[in-house]
Protein backbone atom coordinates (compact mmCIF):
# COMPACT_ATOMS: atom_id res chain seq x y z
CA UNK A 1 0.00 0.00 0.00
CA UNK A 2 1.18 3.59 -0.66
CA UNK A 3 0.93 5.18 2.59
CA UNK A 4 2.73 8.60 2.13
CA UNK A 5 3.87 10.74 -0.63
CA UNK A 6 5.55 14.08 0.11
CA UNK A 7 6.06 16.34 -2.96
CA UNK A 8 7.28 19.39 -3.52
CA UNK A 9 5.43 21.68 -5.97
CA UNK A 10 7.73 24.83 -7.44
CA UNK A 11 6.76 28.52 -7.99
CA UNK A 12 6.60 29.11 -11.31
CA UNK A 13 9.75 30.08 -12.81
CA UNK A 14 8.58 33.65 -14.11
CA UNK A 15 7.58 34.65 -10.26
CA UNK A 16 11.01 33.92 -8.96
CA UNK A 17 14.64 36.10 -8.93
CA UNK A 18 17.42 35.94 -7.14
CA UNK A 19 18.34 38.15 -4.65
CA UNK A 20 22.36 39.92 -4.54
CA UNK A 21 22.64 37.88 -1.55
CA UNK A 22 22.16 34.45 -3.43
CA UNK A 23 19.14 33.45 -2.18
CA UNK A 24 15.60 33.53 -4.23
CA UNK A 25 12.98 35.73 -3.74
CA UNK A 26 9.04 35.83 -5.27
CA UNK A 27 8.73 38.73 -7.08
CA UNK A 28 5.17 41.07 -7.00
CA UNK A 29 4.51 39.19 -4.00
CA UNK A 30 2.99 39.80 -0.42
CA UNK A 31 2.98 36.54 1.36
CA UNK A 32 -0.04 38.33 4.08
CA UNK A 33 -1.88 38.03 0.38
CA UNK A 34 -2.75 34.23 -0.14
CA UNK A 35 -4.43 33.88 3.57
CA UNK A 36 -1.57 31.62 5.18
CA UNK A 37 -0.77 31.32 8.67
CA UNK A 38 2.19 33.55 8.88
CA UNK A 39 4.63 33.95 11.51
CA UNK A 40 7.54 35.89 12.28
CA UNK A 41 11.36 35.45 13.26
CA UNK A 42 12.25 38.87 14.40
CA UNK A 43 8.97 41.22 16.25
CA UNK A 44 9.87 44.36 17.83
CA UNK A 45 8.41 47.95 19.05
CA UNK A 46 9.05 51.07 16.63
CA UNK A 47 9.58 54.66 18.03
CA UNK A 48 5.76 54.98 19.01
CA UNK A 49 5.61 51.57 20.58
CA UNK A 50 3.79 49.89 17.45
CA UNK A 51 4.35 46.50 17.10
CA UNK A 52 6.36 45.53 13.77
CA UNK A 53 7.58 42.24 12.49
CA UNK A 54 10.16 41.52 9.58
CA UNK A 55 11.10 38.05 8.15
CA UNK A 56 7.66 36.88 7.80
CA UNK A 57 7.31 32.69 6.97
CA UNK A 58 4.64 30.36 6.46
CA UNK A 59 4.41 28.11 9.33
CA UNK A 60 2.67 24.61 8.67
CA UNK A 61 -0.77 24.27 8.36
CA UNK A 62 -3.26 21.75 7.88
CA UNK A 63 -5.83 21.64 4.76
CA UNK A 64 -8.90 19.81 5.53
CA UNK A 65 -10.22 16.97 3.14
CA UNK A 66 -13.06 14.29 3.24
CA UNK A 67 -11.51 12.95 5.91
CA UNK A 68 -8.20 13.43 7.71
CA UNK A 69 -6.18 16.49 6.99
CA UNK A 70 -3.34 17.31 4.57
CA UNK A 71 0.04 19.32 6.00
CA UNK A 72 1.46 21.72 3.42
CA UNK A 73 4.09 24.95 3.85
CA UNK A 74 5.81 27.30 1.57
CA UNK A 75 8.69 27.60 1.60
CA UNK A 76 9.63 31.46 0.37
CA UNK A 77 12.47 32.59 1.31
CA UNK A 78 14.79 29.82 1.17
CA UNK A 79 18.68 29.48 -0.63
CA UNK A 80 17.05 27.14 -3.58
CA UNK A 81 14.19 27.67 -5.82
CA UNK A 82 10.73 28.41 -3.43
CA UNK A 83 7.91 25.50 -3.64
CA UNK A 84 5.71 24.42 -1.57
CA UNK A 85 6.10 21.33 0.13
CA UNK A 86 2.31 18.96 0.34
CA UNK A 87 2.62 15.50 2.38
CA UNK A 88 -0.08 13.12 3.60
CA UNK A 89 -1.57 9.63 3.37
CA UNK A 90 -3.93 9.06 0.26
CA UNK A 91 -5.20 6.61 1.41
CA UNK A 92 -6.68 8.42 4.61
CA UNK A 93 -8.02 11.10 3.05
CA UNK A 94 -9.17 9.04 0.08
CA UNK A 95 -10.97 6.31 2.50
CA UNK A 96 -10.94 7.72 6.10
CA UNK A 97 -8.15 4.96 6.86
CA UNK A 98 -4.82 3.35 5.93
CA UNK A 99 -5.75 -0.28 7.09
CA UNK A 100 -5.29 -1.40 3.70
CA UNK A 101 -5.16 0.91 0.13
CA UNK A 102 -3.79 0.98 -3.05
CA UNK A 103 -0.16 0.92 -4.76
CA UNK A 104 -1.43 3.35 -7.38
CA UNK A 105 0.13 6.76 -6.66
CA UNK A 106 -1.98 8.76 -9.70
CA UNK A 107 -5.58 9.35 -7.72
CA UNK A 108 -4.20 9.96 -4.65
CA UNK A 109 -1.52 12.53 -5.79
CA UNK A 110 -5.14 14.24 -7.83
CA UNK A 111 -6.66 13.98 -4.60
CA UNK A 112 -4.01 16.09 -2.88
CA UNK A 113 -3.61 18.85 -5.88
CA UNK A 114 -6.93 19.18 -5.35
CA UNK A 115 -7.47 19.85 -2.28
CA UNK A 116 -5.04 22.35 -2.21
CA UNK A 117 -6.23 24.30 -5.17
CA UNK A 118 -9.81 23.69 -3.82
CA UNK A 119 -8.51 25.54 0.02
CA UNK A 120 -5.68 28.13 -1.68
CA UNK A 121 -6.48 29.03 -4.94
CA UNK A 122 -4.18 31.80 -4.93
CA UNK A 123 -1.24 30.23 -3.67
CA UNK A 124 -2.18 26.94 -6.53
CA UNK A 125 -1.97 29.71 -8.81
CA UNK A 126 1.49 30.84 -8.69
CA UNK A 127 2.89 27.07 -8.71
CA UNK A 128 4.17 25.08 -11.20
CA UNK A 129 2.38 22.03 -10.94
CA UNK A 130 3.66 20.43 -13.75
CA UNK A 131 7.26 20.13 -12.45
CA UNK A 132 6.07 18.75 -9.06
CA UNK A 133 8.65 16.59 -7.48
CA UNK A 134 8.32 13.57 -5.45
CA UNK A 135 10.49 13.36 -2.54
CA UNK A 136 9.86 10.31 -0.55
CA UNK A 137 6.77 7.66 -0.93
CA UNK A 138 6.06 5.61 1.89
CA UNK A 139 5.15 1.83 1.04
CA UNK A 140 3.76 -0.25 3.78
CA UNK A 141 3.19 -3.93 3.88
CA UNK A 142 2.16 -6.11 6.56
CA UNK A 143 2.16 -9.67 7.85
CA UNK A 144 -0.17 -11.31 9.16
CA UNK A 145 -0.74 -13.35 12.66
CA UNK A 146 -2.63 -15.08 14.81
CA UNK A 147 -3.41 -12.31 16.76
CA UNK A 148 -2.21 -9.20 18.25
CA UNK A 149 -0.11 -11.04 20.91
CA UNK A 150 2.07 -13.00 18.32
CA UNK A 151 2.82 -9.71 16.77
CA UNK A 152 3.74 -8.35 19.91
CA UNK A 153 5.78 -10.70 20.60
CA UNK A 154 7.72 -10.62 16.86
CA UNK A 155 8.04 -6.95 17.31
CA UNK A 156 9.58 -7.72 20.67
CA UNK A 157 12.26 -9.80 19.21
CA UNK A 158 12.92 -7.46 16.96
CA UNK A 159 14.40 -5.07 19.21
CA UNK A 160 17.57 -6.76 19.20
CA UNK A 161 17.85 -7.48 15.55
CA UNK A 162 20.61 -5.64 13.46
CA UNK A 163 21.86 -6.71 10.41
CA UNK A 164 24.89 -5.80 8.23
CA UNK A 165 23.32 -2.61 6.71
CA UNK A 166 20.29 -2.14 9.24
CA UNK A 167 21.30 -1.20 12.62
CA UNK A 168 19.11 -0.82 15.14
CA UNK A 169 17.92 2.29 16.01
CA UNK A 170 19.38 5.08 17.55
CA UNK A 171 16.66 5.65 19.92
CA UNK A 172 17.70 2.33 21.70
CA UNK A 173 14.16 1.62 22.47
CA UNK A 174 10.62 1.51 20.61
CA UNK A 175 8.67 4.66 20.90
CA UNK A 176 5.30 3.59 22.15
CA UNK A 177 4.32 1.10 19.36
CA UNK A 178 7.25 1.70 17.09
CA UNK A 179 9.82 -0.14 16.47
CA UNK A 180 12.62 1.83 14.30
CA UNK A 181 15.99 0.84 12.02
CA UNK A 182 18.58 3.69 11.43
CA UNK A 183 17.91 7.11 10.92
CA UNK A 184 14.74 8.53 9.46
CA UNK A 185 16.79 11.49 7.97
CA UNK A 186 18.66 9.05 6.35
CA UNK A 187 18.87 9.47 2.56
CA UNK A 188 17.63 6.28 1.05
CA UNK A 189 15.53 4.20 3.14
CA UNK A 190 13.11 4.79 6.58
CA UNK A 191 12.16 1.79 8.21
CA UNK A 192 10.12 1.49 10.97
CA UNK A 193 7.87 -1.78 12.07
CA UNK A 194 4.53 -1.44 14.20
CA UNK A 195 1.72 -3.71 15.32
CA UNK A 196 -1.14 -1.96 13.06
CA UNK A 197 -4.09 -2.83 15.43
CA UNK A 198 -2.24 -1.42 18.36
CA UNK A 199 -1.59 2.52 16.32
CA UNK A 200 -5.69 2.10 14.79
CA UNK A 201 -7.14 2.35 18.01
CA UNK A 202 -4.50 4.89 19.27
CA UNK A 203 -5.78 6.91 15.67
CA UNK A 204 -8.99 6.23 16.57
CA UNK A 205 -9.36 7.51 20.19
CA UNK A 206 -7.79 10.83 18.37
CA UNK A 207 -10.92 10.95 15.71
CA UNK A 208 -13.27 9.99 18.35
CA UNK A 209 -12.13 13.25 20.48
CA UNK A 210 -12.36 15.78 17.85
CA UNK A 211 -15.50 14.26 16.41
CA UNK A 212 -16.74 15.13 19.89
CA UNK A 213 -15.69 18.80 19.10
CA UNK A 214 -18.12 18.75 16.28
CA UNK A 215 -15.17 18.29 13.64
CA UNK A 216 -17.04 17.00 10.84
CA UNK A 217 -13.99 15.42 9.09
CA UNK A 218 -13.21 13.52 12.14
CA UNK A 219 -16.61 12.65 12.57
CA UNK A 220 -16.50 10.86 9.45
CA UNK A 221 -13.24 9.09 10.15
CA UNK A 222 -14.74 8.17 12.91
CA UNK A 223 -17.50 6.27 10.94
CA UNK A 224 -15.38 4.32 8.68
CA UNK A 225 -13.06 3.51 11.59
CA UNK A 226 -15.65 1.76 13.80
CA UNK A 227 -16.68 -0.91 11.18
CA UNK A 228 -16.49 -4.29 12.46
CA UNK A 229 -14.94 -5.91 9.12
CA UNK A 230 -12.35 -3.23 9.23
CA UNK A 231 -11.67 -3.89 12.82
CA UNK A 232 -11.50 -7.78 12.39
CA UNK A 233 -8.81 -6.97 9.16
CA UNK A 234 -6.63 -4.80 11.03
CA UNK A 235 -6.17 -7.39 14.14
CA UNK A 236 -2.96 -9.73 14.03
CA UNK A 237 -1.18 -7.35 11.26
CA UNK A 238 2.36 -6.75 11.90
CA UNK A 239 3.20 -3.60 9.22
CA UNK A 240 6.69 -2.69 7.70
CA UNK A 241 6.60 0.72 6.36
CA UNK A 242 9.40 1.92 4.73
CA UNK A 243 10.02 5.30 3.29
CA UNK A 244 11.54 5.76 -0.14
CA UNK A 245 13.74 8.66 -0.92
CA UNK A 246 13.87 10.73 -4.10
CA UNK A 247 17.61 9.53 -3.68
CA UNK A 248 17.07 6.03 -3.92
CA UNK A 249 14.57 6.37 -6.78
CA UNK A 250 17.27 8.65 -8.78
CA UNK A 251 20.22 6.04 -7.93
CA UNK A 252 17.23 3.01 -9.90
CA UNK A 253 16.48 5.59 -12.93
CA UNK A 254 13.10 5.80 -11.54
CA UNK A 255 11.59 9.26 -12.50
CA UNK A 256 10.78 11.94 -9.77
CA UNK A 257 8.49 13.97 -11.46
CA UNK A 258 5.10 13.67 -10.45
CA UNK A 259 3.37 13.11 -14.00
CA UNK A 260 6.63 11.14 -15.19
CA UNK A 261 6.26 8.48 -12.20
CA UNK A 262 3.10 8.28 -12.89
CA UNK A 263 3.37 7.14 -16.13
CA UNK A 264 6.21 5.02 -15.19
CA UNK A 265 4.24 3.51 -12.66
CA UNK A 266 1.83 1.94 -15.35
CA UNK A 267 4.63 0.39 -17.07
CA UNK A 268 5.90 -0.75 -13.82
CA UNK A 269 2.99 -1.40 -11.86
CA UNK A 270 4.90 -3.81 -8.60
CA UNK A 271 7.69 -1.11 -8.46
CA UNK A 272 6.71 0.23 -4.78
CA UNK A 273 6.89 -4.00 -3.71
CA UNK A 274 10.14 -4.52 -5.81
CA UNK A 275 11.94 -1.46 -3.41
CA UNK A 276 10.04 -2.38 -0.37
CA UNK A 277 11.40 -6.30 -0.75
CA UNK A 278 14.76 -4.67 -1.28
CA UNK A 279 14.95 -2.44 1.55
CA UNK A 280 13.71 -4.82 3.68
CA UNK A 281 14.88 -7.77 2.63
CA UNK A 282 18.11 -8.56 5.58
CA UNK A 283 15.47 -8.10 8.24
CA UNK A 284 13.43 -10.63 6.71
CA UNK A 285 16.51 -13.50 6.42
CA UNK A 286 17.23 -12.68 10.20
CA UNK A 287 14.18 -14.78 10.38
CA UNK A 288 15.14 -17.49 8.97
CA UNK A 289 16.14 -20.56 10.62
CA UNK A 290 15.22 -23.25 13.57
CA UNK A 291 13.91 -21.65 17.23
CA UNK A 292 13.91 -24.11 19.71
CA UNK A 293 13.92 -24.52 23.61
CA UNK A 294 16.82 -22.70 25.07
CA UNK A 295 17.50 -24.74 27.74
CA UNK A 296 17.53 -27.72 25.38
CA UNK A 297 21.41 -27.85 25.60
CA UNK A 298 21.70 -31.75 24.13
CA UNK A 299 19.53 -30.94 20.46
CA UNK A 300 22.23 -27.53 20.62
CA UNK A 301 25.08 -29.99 20.37
CA UNK A 302 23.86 -32.35 18.09
CA UNK A 303 22.76 -29.92 15.77
CA UNK A 304 26.16 -28.14 15.70
CA UNK A 305 27.82 -31.46 15.71
CA UNK A 306 25.74 -32.69 12.48
CA UNK A 307 27.04 -29.13 10.78
CA UNK A 308 30.70 -28.44 12.29
CA UNK A 309 32.23 -32.36 12.97
CA UNK A 310 35.45 -32.51 11.35
CA UNK A 311 37.02 -35.61 10.10
CA UNK A 312 41.26 -35.67 9.68
CA UNK A 313 42.49 -36.21 5.86
CA UNK A 314 46.13 -37.32 6.65
CA UNK A 315 47.83 -37.56 9.76
CA UNK A 316 48.77 -34.71 11.91
CA UNK A 317 50.46 -34.22 15.06
CA UNK A 318 48.25 -32.61 17.90
CA UNK A 319 50.02 -30.36 20.51
CA UNK A 320 47.35 -28.43 22.33
CA UNK A 321 48.83 -30.65 25.51
CA UNK A 322 52.25 -29.28 25.03
CA UNK A 323 51.63 -25.78 24.75
CA UNK A 324 49.44 -25.76 27.47
CA UNK A 325 52.46 -27.31 29.77
CA UNK A 326 54.68 -24.84 28.48
CA UNK A 327 52.82 -21.82 29.14
CA UNK A 328 52.22 -23.44 32.83
CA UNK A 329 55.98 -23.70 32.72
CA UNK A 330 56.55 -20.24 31.67
CA UNK A 331 54.17 -18.81 34.58
CA UNK A 332 56.57 -20.46 36.92
CA UNK A 333 59.50 -18.93 35.59
CA UNK A 334 57.86 -15.02 35.28
CA UNK A 335 56.26 -15.30 38.45
CA UNK A 336 56.51 -17.87 40.65
CA UNK A 337 55.51 -21.05 42.55
CA UNK A 338 53.39 -19.46 44.91
CA UNK A 339 51.18 -16.85 42.51
CA UNK A 340 51.16 -19.60 39.91
CA UNK A 341 49.35 -21.47 41.91
CA UNK A 342 46.53 -18.66 42.65
CA UNK A 343 46.04 -18.70 38.93
CA UNK A 344 44.79 -22.50 38.80
CA UNK A 345 42.34 -24.49 40.83
CA UNK A 346 44.35 -26.95 43.66
CA UNK A 347 43.32 -29.79 41.67
CA UNK A 348 44.61 -28.23 37.75
CA UNK A 349 47.01 -27.01 39.52
CA UNK A 350 49.06 -30.45 40.80
CA UNK A 351 48.30 -31.69 37.53
CA UNK A 352 49.83 -29.55 35.18
CA UNK A 353 52.70 -30.14 38.20
CA UNK A 354 52.75 -33.77 38.30
CA UNK A 355 52.47 -33.84 34.14
CA UNK A 356 55.78 -31.78 33.92
CA UNK A 357 57.37 -34.06 36.52
CA UNK A 358 56.39 -36.79 33.57
CA UNK A 359 58.24 -34.90 31.28
CA UNK A 360 61.74 -35.33 33.33
CA UNK A 361 61.56 -32.03 35.44
CA UNK A 362 62.21 -32.47 39.41
CA UNK A 363 59.84 -31.02 41.96
CA UNK A 364 62.49 -28.99 43.35
CA UNK A 365 63.36 -27.70 40.53
CA UNK A 366 60.22 -26.13 39.31
CA UNK A 367 59.64 -24.78 42.54
CA UNK A 368 63.14 -22.69 42.35
CA UNK A 369 62.25 -21.65 38.19
CA UNK A 370 61.86 -18.10 39.58
CA UNK A 371 64.62 -17.84 41.55
CA UNK A 372 67.68 -17.44 38.80
CA UNK A 373 65.86 -17.71 35.76
CA UNK A 374 69.52 -17.19 33.84
CA UNK A 375 70.74 -20.88 35.26
CA UNK A 376 67.28 -22.81 33.59
CA UNK A 377 67.22 -24.77 30.43
CA UNK A 378 66.52 -23.06 27.69
CA UNK A 379 63.31 -23.09 26.62
CA UNK A 380 63.61 -24.51 23.52
CA UNK A 381 65.08 -27.56 24.98
CA UNK A 382 61.81 -27.45 27.86
CA UNK A 383 59.68 -27.33 24.55
CA UNK A 384 61.46 -30.07 23.00
CA UNK A 385 61.52 -32.61 26.11
CA UNK A 386 57.52 -31.49 26.49
CA UNK A 387 57.07 -32.22 23.32
CA UNK A 388 58.63 -35.66 22.99
CA UNK A 389 56.60 -36.26 26.35
CA UNK A 390 52.79 -35.53 25.17
CA UNK A 391 52.73 -35.37 21.76
CA UNK A 392 49.66 -36.65 20.57
CA UNK A 393 49.48 -38.28 16.71
CA UNK A 394 46.03 -38.17 15.20
CA UNK A 395 45.60 -41.08 11.71
CA UNK A 396 43.67 -40.15 8.98
CA UNK A 397 40.56 -40.13 8.91
CA UNK A 398 39.58 -39.46 12.92
CA UNK A 399 36.77 -37.42 13.77
CA UNK A 400 36.79 -34.30 15.85
CA UNK A 401 34.09 -32.71 17.68
CA UNK A 402 36.38 -30.04 19.19
CA UNK A 403 35.08 -26.79 16.81
CA UNK A 404 32.02 -27.87 17.23
CA UNK A 405 32.42 -28.03 20.89
CA UNK A 406 33.78 -24.31 20.77
CA UNK A 407 30.78 -23.46 18.61
CA UNK A 408 28.91 -24.88 21.65
CA UNK A 409 30.34 -22.92 24.55
CA UNK A 410 29.97 -19.53 22.25
CA UNK A 411 26.01 -20.15 22.11
CA UNK A 412 26.00 -21.08 26.02
CA UNK A 413 28.18 -17.70 26.61
CA UNK A 414 25.52 -15.78 24.52
CA UNK A 415 23.05 -17.14 26.22
CA UNK A 416 24.40 -16.39 29.58
CA UNK A 417 25.88 -12.76 28.60
CA UNK A 418 23.58 -11.49 25.62
CA UNK A 419 24.47 -10.36 21.93
CA UNK A 420 26.30 -7.22 22.59
CA UNK A 421 28.31 -8.37 25.37
CA UNK A 422 30.06 -11.16 23.85
CA UNK A 423 30.32 -9.01 20.56
CA UNK A 424 32.89 -6.67 22.25
CA UNK A 425 35.08 -10.15 24.05
CA UNK A 426 35.74 -10.93 20.13
CA UNK A 427 37.19 -8.91 17.16
CA UNK A 428 34.98 -8.29 14.38
CA UNK A 429 35.72 -11.35 12.45
CA UNK A 430 36.35 -13.78 14.98
CA UNK A 431 32.50 -12.90 16.03
CA UNK A 432 31.16 -12.26 12.54
CA UNK A 433 32.69 -16.08 12.37
CA UNK A 434 30.90 -17.70 15.12
CA UNK A 435 27.45 -16.03 14.36
CA UNK A 436 28.04 -17.36 10.73
CA UNK A 437 28.69 -20.96 11.96
CA UNK A 438 24.99 -21.29 14.07
CA UNK A 439 23.82 -19.67 11.62
CA UNK A 440 24.79 -22.30 9.73
CA UNK A 441 23.14 -24.76 11.79
CA UNK A 442 19.82 -23.43 11.14
CA UNK A 443 19.40 -21.38 14.02
CA UNK A 444 17.99 -18.14 13.02
CA UNK A 445 19.77 -14.31 13.61
CA UNK A 446 16.80 -13.47 15.32
CA UNK A 447 17.17 -16.55 17.65
CA UNK A 448 20.71 -15.66 18.22
CA UNK A 449 20.49 -12.09 19.03
CA UNK A 450 17.57 -12.48 21.73
CA UNK A 451 19.06 -16.19 23.32
CA UNK A 452 20.44 -13.80 26.36
CA UNK A 453 16.79 -12.03 26.71
CA UNK A 454 15.07 -15.17 26.29
CA UNK A 455 16.23 -17.44 28.01
CA UNK A 456 14.65 -16.38 31.46
CA UNK A 457 11.41 -17.36 29.67
CA UNK A 458 12.75 -20.98 28.34
CA UNK A 459 11.25 -20.90 25.23
CA UNK A 460 11.28 -18.75 21.82
CA UNK A 461 8.36 -18.64 19.78
CA UNK A 462 8.71 -20.48 16.17
CA UNK A 463 8.81 -17.80 14.03
CA UNK A 464 7.89 -18.97 10.39
CA UNK A 465 10.32 -17.43 7.66
CA UNK A 466 8.75 -14.24 6.40
CA UNK A 467 7.07 -14.76 2.99
CA UNK A 468 4.98 -11.87 1.89
CA UNK A 469 2.39 -12.63 0.17
CA UNK A 470 0.82 -9.25 -1.63
CA UNK A 471 -2.11 -10.70 -2.81
CA UNK A 472 -3.06 -11.04 0.69
CA UNK A 473 -2.80 -7.45 1.29
CA UNK A 474 -6.30 -6.71 0.31
CA UNK A 475 -9.83 -7.99 1.38
CA UNK A 476 -11.85 -9.31 -1.30
CA UNK A 477 -13.93 -6.62 -1.71
CA UNK A 478 -11.91 -3.71 -2.28
CA UNK A 479 -12.24 -1.46 -4.67
CA UNK A 480 -9.79 1.16 -5.83
CA UNK A 481 -10.21 4.51 -4.84
CA UNK A 482 -11.22 7.42 -7.13
CA UNK A 483 -10.19 11.23 -6.58
CA UNK A 484 -12.81 13.86 -6.64
CA UNK A 485 -10.92 15.61 -8.63
CA UNK A 486 -10.22 13.21 -11.31
CA UNK A 487 -12.38 15.20 -13.77
CA UNK A 488 -10.41 18.96 -13.38
CA UNK A 489 -6.97 17.52 -13.03
CA UNK A 490 -5.29 15.33 -15.70
CA UNK A 491 -2.00 14.11 -15.85
CA UNK A 492 0.59 16.25 -17.32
Amino acid sequence: MLDKIVMWIPVKTDLVELTSDGRHCIICFDLLDLNLKVGSYDVYKDEDGNVKTQILHHVWSKIPTSHTAMSFKLFHDVPGHPYVELKCSPAKIMQGHNVYGTDWIEEGALEMLGFLAQSNPALYDILDVGMTEVKQLDATYSFRFRDDREAEKVLALMRNVSTQHIRKSTKDAMFKNTLYFGSERCKRFARKVYVKFNEFQEQLQEQIKLAKANDKCAQRVVKVMSDPELQAFARGLLRFETGIKAYVMKELDIPTNLFQLIRYQKSNPNFLQDIWLKANRQLFQAFEGTNMKVSDHETVFKNILAVHQTVSTEKKICTRKVDELMEFYLLLESIGHNETKKKYTHKRFLNLAADLIDAGFSGTYLQRLHEKPSQNFSRFDVYIQIFKAFRKEIPAGTVSDRKARNIERFYYDLEKYGYEEMKSKYSPSQFRNLVAALIKCGYSKVYIQNLHVQSSNNVIPFIKMFEMKFEDQLPPNFIEPVSTFSYQLRTA
